[in-house]
């Protein structure tokens, strides 16, 4: 039975260990065992637990009470994904503690119910970006805007623009995720042998936080001379500066007003670029393979959410009805 005080123990690792199998290890190993789970999951963990502590007062952290939990954010309109990082948070401050898994068979059994339940609640979908719409970002990046302070010189726009259409290009051709944008330095970037193209190496992903899988995506056509655009005029950048430099929140906000500006009427993110390459590449004739390879998926299952309109539109009823 875990009982703890709120994001105990050790603010899940940010500060040495006092309890647990690691009370007594050096800094050096409490650093790497702190580096096992990135700062967004980190930080991720940290909110859903305040939340239950928040709810649970007193009470200690068990497979009944957990269970119960889950009905209350069921009740609230809580997405599936919420239940189960709250169960995820919950079992790793156990493991941290050193204590007993919380998590027994009525969590199991509840959230199961919850996912098959609820299985529509959560923000949906992003809307896919298409390759028209990279096209329409591209040609229109660099176009002077205006804002608060009135309209933007040649210069400014030059600038922003230039920045604005790589962030496109990472994040529809090369698939990448906003944080894996933001985290891009121009080590991680090459031209390929063929002459045309500019490879991107993602060092450490959603999937890959060790960095230990080898993960180099291709860039072509207008993404690939947006980038060496882009290099060209950071050519004093040390190979470990960051490309774009901005936050992946920052991304977001940059890639969604860049949409707006080209026309783009559908209301993007910046998953939409992940989507819409999918997509994109389903519709043309690519194979499931073909798609995971070129963004990295893990499962075919994530490939065929993505792509299921593209799917569809090249099934049987169009080839034979």
């Amino acid at each position: 039975m875990l009982h703890t005080t709120p994001t105990e123990p050790a603010a899940l690792a940010r500060r040495p260990d006092t309890v647990g199998p690691l009370a007594g290890a050096t800094p050096t190993t409490r650093r790497l065992a702190d580096a096992s789970i990135s700062l967004n999951t980190r930080r991720a963990y940290l909110g859903a637990l305040r939340r239950l502590d928040a709810w649970r007062g007193a009470a200690p952290v068990d497979d009944a009470s957990l269970a119960v939990y889950l009905g209350e954010l069921f009740e609230a309109g809580r997405a599936p994904a919420t239940a189960a990082l709250a169960v995820a948070a919950v079992r790793f401050r156990a493991k941290l503690a050193g204590q007993p898994d919380p998590a027994g068979e009525a969590t199991a059994r509840v959230l199961g119910g919850y996912r098959r339940t609820a299985a529509d609640r959560g923000r949906g979908q992003a809307a896919p970006l298409s390759a028209d719409g990279l096209a329409a970002i591209l040609a229109t990046a660099e176009r002077p805007r205006t804002d608060g302070r009135g309209v933007e010189s040649h210069t400014t726009a030059q600038r922003r623009g230039r920045l604005d259409a790589v962030i496109a290009s990472l994040l529809f051709m090369g698939g990448l995720r906003r944080s894996e944008v933001s985290a891009l330095e121009w080590r991680d970037v090459s031209d390929a042998r063929d002459g045309d193209g500019v490879l991107i190496t993602v060092r450490t992903s959603k999937t890959n936080q060790e960095g230990d899988a080898a993960d180099v995506r291709y860039l072509k056509n207008g993404a690939a001379k947006a980038i060496r655009t882009l290099r060209a005029a950071a050519a004093a950048a040390a190979p470990t500066d960051r490309v774009i430099g901005l936050s992946p929140l920052q991304i977001q906000r940059r890639f969604t007003a860049a949409a707006r500006a080209a026309g783009i009427e559908a209301r993007l993110t910046a998953h939409s670029g992940r989507v819409g390459l999918a997509s994109e590449l389903t519709a043309r004739g690519a194979s499931t393979t073909e798609v995971m390879l070129a963004g990295n998926w893990k499962t075919a299952r994530m490939v065929a959410h993505y792509s299921a309109g593209a799917t569809a539109e090249r099934g049987a009823v169009r080839k034979y009805l």
